[in-house]
């Protein structure tokens, strides 16, 4: 796989800083087990332990499909033991081919996410240092199922993973202290008819910028996403008024979502449609539980050499992200067994007066 040293390298050394005492679990897929080799070899070479988890596209996909929902909803017991042992994981794990997803009714997705839940609140409980790598989706069964070009997307990838990292912790630290402790309103506007008010809680920010350092770590930063590059902070929950309709069509089991909507009274959603597509979100989040409809997530990218328009909508510099539901992985206080967010490509935004967004330019 090209470049796949220099991931793993910085996936080790940079992102992590694994050391001695780590122990490092790496989920990978059939197709990224070449760059899971590399990433364990690199964590050896640093002095940690390791334990691979081979994740089967195929044993997925039958479960979702054919076990008792009963099964689904359960907490895995590997999995949580798997969270006493480790102090890193790496996640290269999923699907090369998201057309099957289609097939899996709401009923069975729910249940499933009801089941990973269990494992997502030990996990946050333990402030387990993670990194998950978007190269792992970028798959030609992908492209082809999203209508998107392979070699332009992995082009994209590539280029936004070779950014300037030192450039984006810069923009990332100037946006947290913009941001932490701001009890500021934030409007978001875009000449598609979003027209949303809401107010920042007085919270620190989650900043991504694809190192998790000891002020990452101390701030409540113990995951990142690579490409990196956004600033995500849990707003009030209770404030967000008015609607919003994204501009940037959402990859979603195996299918675009085009024009979701969301209208907001005093935090809640009273209306989720799209224009096309709906039907790979909506029935899920009817079925959810927990704090599915009330708004929990607000995130600005600052990555200059990301674009819009493949799955990772939310580091291109000046993109912006919004979201619903499960919202504790940033401070919030939404629990439930949904979370949902979509990004903005052309909005413009102020907090407390200033423009920090003009439609889609970064001005921080």
């Amino acid at each position: 796989m090209p470049m796949a040293n220099t991931i793993a390298q910085n996936i080790v050394h940079q992102s992590l800083r694994v050391g001695e005492s780590d122990v490092v679990l790496v989920t990978a897929a059939k197709h990224m087990l070449g760059l899971a080799d590399e990433i364990v070899m690199e964590c050896r070479k640093a002095g940690a332990e390791t334990t691979t988890i081979y994740w089967s596209e195929a044993v997925w996909y039958w479960s979702l499909q054919e076990l008792p929902l009963d099964w689904l909803r359960g907490a895995s017991k590997t999995d949580l033991t798997l969270l006493d042992a480790i102090t890193a994981t790496v996640g290269i794990g999923g699907v090369a081919d998201p057309r099957p997803m289609g097939k899996v009714s709401s009923e069975r997705w729910a249940a499933n996410s009801e089941g990973a839940d269990h494992w997502y609140r030990k996990y946050v409980e333990r402030k387990i240092r993670g990194v998950n790598l978007d190269l792992t989706t970028v798959t030609p069964q992908r492209a082809h199922a999203y209508g998107f070009s392979f070699a332009a997307w992995k082009k994209a990838t590539e280029s936004a993973l070779k950014a300037d990292y030192s450039k984006i912790a810069s923009t990332g630290k100037k946006a947290r202290e913009f941001m932490d402790n701001s009890t500021s309103e934030v409007r978001v506007t875009a000449k598609n008819g979003t027209d949303l008010t809401f107010r920042l809680a007085g919270r620190k920010s989650w900043v991504d910028d694809g190192i998790l350092d000891e002020a990452d770590l101390s701030a409540g930063t113990f995951e990142t996403n690579l490409p990196a590059g956004y600033i995500a902070i849990a707003p009030d929950e209770n404030s967000a008024n008015g609607k919003v309709t994204f501009d940037v069509p959402i990859p979603q089991r195996g299918k675009l979502i085009q024009g979701l909507s969301w209208t907001f009274e005093n935090g809640q959603v009273t209306k989720f449609t799209a224009t096309k597509n709906g039907d790979m979100t909506v029935p899920i989040w009817e079925k959810s539980t927990g704090d599915k409809s009330r708004f929990g997530w607000f995130a600005i990218g600052f990555n200059y050499a990301a674009k819009t328009g493949f799955l990772n909508n939310a580091i291109p510099a000046g993109a912006v992200t919004l979201g619903i539901g499960e919202n504790k992985i940033i401070g919030g206080q939404n629990q439930s067994t949904y979370a949902f967010q979509a990004a903005l490509k052309k909005s413009t935004v102020t907090i407390g007066g200033q423009t920090v967004v003009a439609e889609g330019k970064l001005k921080l």
